[in-house]
């Protein structure tokens, strides 16, 4: 192995606490600026994205305080896209990442989503210096968002590797994490942060290796 790419959200750090994180900004700035309760915004947001996911939260917490207007939604969503994450990398992944390192390995991630999000999500868990290249697939166009198989080509030709069988990918997402990579013949690690993810079938004819994490397959 020369190379260990990885996914971000879910894969290097919990998204679920950029999520509260975020809210917790856009909770603040209603209570400071409407005059409720902090706690109770933030909590109404966390029991929307529980019961109705994450398209329309603050567009119905704006309307459940009777302040919606799309000017009052874009504050929200920019609060929310531009704030500095409170949030950490999971305790396997440094140790892991540095080791790797240390033995000639080089690391690389690929994640989706908006760039700017993305680099923030990236600064805040100060995984810049861990890694040689950092791929945002949204600065290639957002039809090269995971799962097509370009990023990781991309990330293939940086890392001058000439070949797919030199490389591995951990991913979480079955949806999308390995459709790309494995079409290539890289080889996939799905780890099951979440005992609730799905594991899809494989159908590149590359065995997926299936753990809980980074410390059972990179020891």
């Amino acid at each position: 192995m020369k190379a260990a790419l990885f996914d971000l959200d879910d894969t290097l750090y919990p998204e679920m606490d950029f999520v509260k994180s975020g809210f917790r900004v856009v909770s603040e700035y209603l209570s400071r600026e409407f005059s409720y309760d902090n706690d109770f915004l933030y909590n109404q947001m966390i029991e929307i994205i529980k019961s109705e996911g994450r398209g329309k939260v603050f567009d119905s917490i704006l309307y459940e305080i009777g302040k919606f207007s799309s000017e009052n939604l874009l504050t929200l969503i920019y609060l929310y896209r531009n704030h500095k994450p409170d949030i950490h990398p999971y305790a396997d992944v440094v140790p892991v990442i540095i080791k790797l390192r240390d033995s000639g390995v080089k690391t690389a991630i690929i994640t989706d989503g908006m760039a700017s999000v993305q680099q923030n999500k990236v600064n805040a868990l100060g995984l810049q210096s861990l890694f040689d290249i950092i791929i945002y697939t949204d600065t290639l166009g957002t039809k090269y968002w995971k799962p097509s198989h370009v990023p990781f080509q991309v990330a293939l030709n940086l890392l001058s590797l000439s070949t797919s069988s030199e490389c591995v990918y951990v991913g979480d997402n079955p949806a999308k994490d390995f459709i790309g990579s494995e079409a290539l013949g890289i080889q996939g690690i799905q780890i099951l942060r979440d005992e609730k993810t799905a594991i899809a079938p494989v159908n590149s004819g590359v065995q997926r290796v299936i753990i809980s994490s980074l410390n059972e397959y990179f020891r």
